[in-house]
């Protein structure tokens, strides 16, 4: 039987939700746990930018995830968890024979706003056998790695009241303005709203909060950032919580679940027939279609 190691840093909080939905028997979850200790970071830094890597590894994590890390002797998906230069270093540490996956869960430009940085240090990684998955189409091609689809955790919830029409929960990226005009013209249409539009640390909801609230609305929004090409989890919530979706993000046509009564695409910030959408009932996507993109069915189809 084929087994897997996931490797993903807590401090990631969708990521740490989502990995914690894998059930698997033959999948192994492995915190990235990093040392807050401030001299042991800089000591980190040091032996990093020398390159002397085993030193720099026992400076960066805590005891516990350097003794499991060297004990890995199956395949491994690091899931979006670290800088390009922090992979080079934990391939000097993990045995050789060892298969090493990553899969970018957020667009490429979380890392690094120079594509020649990135393509420099994908070219390198890729020559120590690191095998790299984005589930963002502009990524795909610009980087030439392996496009898959993207993935989330299907909630738990089985109580809950409708309380509003629309939600919306991300962080502020430079759309707080379109947020709060889009917010004001559902209100306009006699349209109940819950927006979180997140500016630090104190204003964040955690995960659970977040499938609570989306399933005790109609309908989910969607705002994606200019440079993302693929999906958010939204539109995975609305799919598993069997709600409709209202999206700027027009690549979700190309995707299977994809149904005009259920998902409506905002073109140049216009909801003109969105009260015509929101009548007209919800239409069940086959599961055989939804599971594709719950964790362990997920895990299953590409790395297992």
């Amino acid at each position: 039987m084929n087994k897997l190691t996931i490797i993903y840093n807590p401090k990631f909080k969708a990521a740490n939700y989502v990995v914690n939905g894998l059930h698997l028997s033959n999948a192994n979850k492995l915190e990235l746990a990093i040392t807050q200790n401030k001299i042991r970071i800089l000591f980190y830094g040091i032996f990093l930018k020398l390159h002397l890597y085993f030193f720099a590894f026992l400076f960066r994590y805590k005891k516990q995830t350097r003794k499991a890390l060297q004990k890995i002797d199956c395949n491994i998906l690091f899931w979006d968890s670290c800088y390009f230069a922090e992979y080079k270093m934990l391939n000097a540490i993990l045995k050789k024979s060892i298969l090493k996956n990553v899969f970018f869960w957020n667009p490429l430009t979380r890392w690094s706003n120079q594509p020649k940085q990135i393509q420099k240090a994908l070219s390198q990684l890729k020559k120590n056998h690191f095998h790299f998955f984005t589930f963002d189409f502009h990524d795909s091609e610009f980087y030439q790695i392996q496009l898959v689809k993207n993935v989330n955790r299907k909630p738990e919830i089985k109580k809950f009241s409708i309380k509003q029409d629309f939600y919306f929960v991300g962080k502020n990226k430079g759309r707080k303005d379109l947020l709060q005009s889009i917010q004001a013209k559902l209100s306009a249409m006699n349209f109940s709203t819950k927006f979180f539009i997140i500016e630090n640390k104190e204003s964040q909801i955690s995960p659970y909060d977040n499938i609570l609230y989306s399933a005790e609305s109609k309908c989910i929004l969607d705002l994606v950032s200019e440079n993302q090409t693929g999906l958010s989890l939204r539109p995975f919530d609305a799919l598993f919580l069997k709600k409709k979706l209202v999206t700027n993000n027009e690549y979700i046509k190309h995707f299977d679940f994809y149904n005009p009564a259920n998902i409506y695409i905002i073109h140049d910030n216009k909801l003109d027939h969105l009260k015509d959408f929101m009548q007209v009932p919800y239409q069940e996507i086959p599961e055989n279609i939804v599971n594709q993109y719950e964790i362990n069915q997920w895990i299953e189809n590409y790395f297992l």
